[in-house]
């Protein structure tokens, strides 16, 4: 049997760090390396580097050697990726509208670098038709004619109108000149095409939003129906295709097992097979001709089960050279003998490892957190309670160093979603409050994802009701066990967090000395009909939060009754507002309005405001900003000591 051996890399993992926790700004930072692609022969890697809020690509041989790197300054640089041995391609984000189509948003565009001549142009540089030079897909590479080519689909642009003029085509883009050319025309409905890595159109997806009429269509010349329904807010999703690429791959609702499996059509005569897949929540892994090679399942951590003989048959050593710590897979060779993984958990705050299956070697890659040790990284266990209703809540205790678990003081952690989910792996914010000595309730809450579609639909119309006290009963769960002080006890979180963090001081009485709230919801009327005016009633997103919400329409006075907003006189404990003003997923006015109330109010409240910062918290000051703003709060109203 083959053995891997990671010599003396592994031994750096267990070593014994500091006694004293590292700087609170060491958790806030970017991480210093990320997102690192191995190219096809297994020479060399491409990765995003950051310091000091500035990002850089960086390609380099296996031997160290420096091949280009290319500074980007403060721009947002989400991914990297081989096109050839010649061209790395970039993909960065902008926050911003574009005149007389779209409101302001979160935009994605594309680089091509040539890696021996330092070389860059912009994705797509030139087209033969008029095309918004913005990714509306995942761009990837390929071949065509024996050249490098970069597949997208674009936005063509016929009139000064979104919705009424401009349609979605595939296109091929060279990486060296970055001119674009149309490879297969769409129309207004048409929402993703799969293709083969030579231009092949294989299949594409339509979708009507005002009636959710959903379609796949497969290419025979010309397109052919395969599969149709209304899907409103859940729809299915296009997998990629199958390994012996004889079908298409897709994400089906079973009804027979009231669940989400797989479904192969066949790319020769459209037909239906049986679905497959496994009876719990999965996700799905596909390679780079984005052919299904796996699954995913999280429960402590994630793990995989692959379809692929090469992986399925190493993936078993992979993890046991890494045992008891999250591992994923980030990149690979075409043949599977280089694997890139990401590693983190207990004593790891995350690191790249190149898996050579030839050399039968681990060899550790960088950091991503280089300036904390293993003595920086807290425990982390999984727990499980039972809400008021019996409702089982799984979540996740990150406690202290150095601190027995018996009456500590807590910070619940709500993530964001709602329809999301926390896992055990590295999380900066979590970490950073324990190594200032709180325990973090990371509580998956119902409307959770990862623990089936019962699980979600049980929150339904439960925002601000059970779905707030789901996080309170592990408050009081872990009172109960004597972990924590329930005196002592604040709530943070971003997002839907922000939201639950705002609920929690004013409708969930009596739990929370204080909280802190980035990015939330505070006017979920408001916020509803924000949202219709800019995406439209019938849109998916506006279907999905009244589901949740559990009303019809904005004016409905439940909307009203599970407001923060209009409860601020009601808060029991000071607020720190924290919002960005490029935040285009909850607006800013969201805070503001919630500071006018509890000003009002007369409540002790604080607002900080992070100039050029999105949602996500994307650049690394205004990241640290927050972080700082916040465990200096938290430490005034909610000493840890």
């Amino acid at each position: 049997m083959l053995k891997l051996f990671a010599g003396a890399t592994l031994a750096a993992l267990v070593g014994i760090g500091a006694a004293v926790a590292s700087p609170i700004d060491a958790y806030g930072r970017l991480p210093a390396m990320s997102d690192v692609s191995i190219s096809a022969n297994g020479a060399d890697i491409a990765y995003i580097a950051n310091e000091g809020g500035a990002a850089t690509v960086v390609a380099m041989g296996l031997d160290g050697t420096v091949l280009q790197s290319a500074n980007l300054g403060p721009r947002k640089v989400r991914a990297v990726s081989w096109v050839d041995g010649t061209h790395v391609m970039i993909q960065v984000s902008t926050t911003v509208g574009i005149a007389n189509i779209a409101y302001v948003g979160e935009w994605y565009q594309a680089l091509s670098l040539n890696v021996k001549t330092g070389a860059m142009v912009q994705l797509p540089s030139g087209s033969e038709q008029s095309v918004l030079n913005v990714m509306m897909d995942t761009p990837h590479g390929g071949t065509l004619e024996g050249k490098p080519v970069i597949w997208a689909s674009l936005y063509a642009k016929e009139a000064q109108s979104w919705q009424d003029d401009g349609h979605l085509d595939f296109y091929r883009m060279d990486p060296e000149t970055g001119m674009a050319r149309k490879q297969q025309m769409g129309d207004a409905e048409t929402k993703e095409f799969l293709a083969k890595s030579d231009g092949t159109v294989l299949a594409r997806v339509k979708y009507r939003a005002k009636d959710g009429a959903w379609r796949l269509e497969l290419r025979h010349g010309g397109w052919e129906q395969a599969y149709s329904e209304i899907a409103p807010i859940d729809q299915p999703d296009l997998v990629g295709r199958s390994l012996d690429e004889k079908s298409v791959i897709l994400t089906l609702w079973d009804e027979k097992n009231d669940r989400w499996r797989l479904a192969p059509f066949a790319l020769a005569d459209g037909k239906q097979g049986e679905f497959f897949g496994p009876d719990k929540p999965f996700g799905t892994i596909t390679d780079e001709e984005r052919r299904l090679v796996g699954l995913s399942y999280t429960d402590v951590y994630t793990e995989y089960d692959f379809f692929e003989p090469r992986l399925k048959a190493i993936w078993p050593q992979v993890r046991q050279v890494f045992a008891g710590r999250q591992v994923s897979l980030t990149s690979n060779t075409p043949d599977y003998a280089k694997l890139i993984v990401y590693v983190e958990g207990t004593g790891e705050p995350g690191g790249y490892y190149l898996v050579d299956l030839g050399a039968k070697k681990v060899k550790r890659i960088g950091a991503a957190y280089p300036a904390l040790t293993s003595a920086d990284i807290a425990t982390v266990k999984a727990i499980k309670y039972k809400a008021a209703d019996g409702l089982e809540i799984s979540g996740y205790l990150t406690l202290p160093n150095g601190r027995a678990p018996k009456g500590l003081p807590l910070i619940v952690m709500p993530h964001g979603g709602p329809q999301s989910r926390d896992t055990a792996g590295f999380d900066w914010w979590a970490q950073a409050l324990a190594s200032r000595g709180y325990a973090v309730l990371q509580a998956n809450f119902r409307g959770s994802s990862g623990y089936g579609h019962a699980f979600i639909e049980a929150a339904y119309g439960e925002w601000g009701a059970k779905m707030q006290t789901d996080l309170s009963d592990g408050v009081r769960y872990l009172a109960q066990q004597g972990v924590v002080d329930p005196k002592r006890v604040c709530i943070a979180g971003a997002s839907y967090g922000g939201y639950a963090a705002l609920a929690g001081i004013t409708l969930d009485k009596g739990v929370y000395r204080c909280a802190v709230a980035v990015a939330g919801v505070s006017d979920m009327a408001q916020m509803l009909a924000k949202e219709s005016s800019q995406s439209g009633p019938d849109s998916t997103a506006v279907r999905y939060w009244k589901r949740y919400m559990g009303v019809e329409r904005s004016s409905d006075p439940k909307l009203r009754e599970r407001s923060p907003v209009n409860f601020a006189d009601k808060a029991d404990g000071p607020v720190l507002l924290i919002h960005g003003k490029d935040d285009t997923v909850v607006y800013y006015d969201q805070s503001v309005a919630m500071r006018r109330a509890l000003e009002k109010a007369k409540k002790p409240v604080e607002f900080v405001t992070l100039k050029a910062e999105d949602h996500w918290l994307s650049r690394e000051g205004t990241r640290q900003q927050m972080l700082s703003e916040t465990v200096a709060f938290l430490e005034k109203h909610n000493p840890p000591n």
